[in-house]
């Protein structure tokens, strides 16, 4: 059984949730092997389970899906006003908003590989939000 398992390309929120160490490989195993019988979302069976408190969930989920623009809010390379410019100028610019700021010399491009570079890892669950 825990072959077929193991062929089951695990969803991201798990590998993440173990790499934290928010739950262990066989709880994620069974919650997975549920969540095929289920069709639940992983999240919601490891709730219903009490593997992991909701604001843990949310908490996970919001790291998942950082938005460059907060990444650089959050380190304080350009101001909230800054952003809402660059937004406003990217829709009609058909340019990713890195790219844009790196142009208008509000970031350096050595900036934008070292977000771009957290923005990856925050994704995959390696890095955690201060």
């Amino acid at each position: 059984m825990l072959k077929s398992i193991d062929r089951i390309e695990k969803a991201l929120l798990g590998q993440i949730l173990l790499r934290k160490g928010l739950i262990l490989k066989a709880e994620l195993e069974q919650a997975l092997r549920e969540q095929i019988n289920s069709k639940k979302k992983l999240g919601e069976i490891l709730l219903e389970q009490n593997l992991i408190s909701s604001s843990e969930l949310d908490r996970v989920l919001n790291e998942q899906n950082m938005m460059l623009g907060k990444i650089l809010l959050q380190e304080n390379l350009i101001s909230p006003d800054q952003l809402e410019h660059a937004l406003s100028e990217q829709t009609s610019s058909n340019t990713r908003l890195g790219e844009l700021l790196v142009e208008k010399n509000i970031i350096s491009p050595q900036q934008l590989e070292q977000i771009l570079e957290k923005q990856y890892w925050q994704k995959n669950g390696f890095w955690l939000i201060s």
